[in-house]
């Protein structure tokens, strides 16, 4: 039942929100489970909570109410384009401390539906919070990840990796080795990027049919 002065929701909106719930988990995931990440649907705010991350942070569930300063934000949405509150603190009913940001979802004709609210409990002991976030301890930890400006510049730089990784396996018979890159170039999507084919040709000086073979011939084997 849609509660009084809650904005209408129509099914393209609850399809919206329900897009949002990975992003609600993977936040949760992302910054641990003293992270509590919540997601309100606007249509009914007596029971806005429709999904819902590290509960136990601040003990709600799914259908439990919109807050009071759920309230005010929703509210303030239609007066101003501002989507994003600044950080606040808050008290739960058993005494955490919270630091709070809250994000507002609009729809395509920029109307509130929801609302994200990430929730981070301060009063944990300062070791779990970096217990949380340190590297793990594990053979290869990190999972390495190129920042470029461009496609063209990742192209090039999983392109020079792959060379000097395929390079290094002495195993592998020289005039192998191309083909053996571009199947790890395959692995990797740069295909997926227009103009890879003719850059990885370039560098590699050999033809753009030279490239779309082993393209093919990788399909085959899949």
């Amino acid at each position: 039942m849609k509660t009084a002065n809650a904005p209408s929701i129509t099914v393209k909106d609850r399809q919206l929100l329900d897009s949002v719930k990975p992003i609600v988990d993977g936040i949760a995931a992302f910054l641990g489970e003293n992270c509590e990440v919540v997601l309100h649907s606007f249509e009914s705010l007596d029971c806005s909570v429709i999904h819902i991350a590290n509960s136990h942070v601040t003990g709600r569930s799914l259908g439990s109410p919109i807050t009071d300063l759920g309230m005010k934000i929703l509210r303030e949405s239609t007066e101003t384009s501002k989507n994003v509150t600044d950080c606040y603190y808050s008290k739960t009913t058993d005494g955490k401390t919270l630091r709070s940001i809250t994000i507002m979802i609009r729809n395509p004709s920029d109307k509130p539906i929801g609302m994200i609210c990430i929730n981070l409990n301060m009063d944990v002991p300062l070791l779990s919070m970096i217990n949380t976030l340190a590297v793990p301890q594990t053979e290869n930890p990190v999972n390495p990840e190129n920042f470029v400006a461009n496609l063209d510049e990742l192209i090039m730089t999983t392109l020079r990796e792959t060379i000097t990784t395929i390079n290094g396996h002495h195993d592998i018979p020289n005039h192998g080795k191309n083909k053996i890159i571009v199947y790890e170039l395959i692995k990797k999507g740069m295909f997926d990027i227009r103009g890879a084919i003719d850059i990885v040709a370039r560098e590699l000086s050999v033809s753009r049919y030279t490239i779309y073979n082993y393209i093919r011939e990788h399909k085959s084997h899949s």
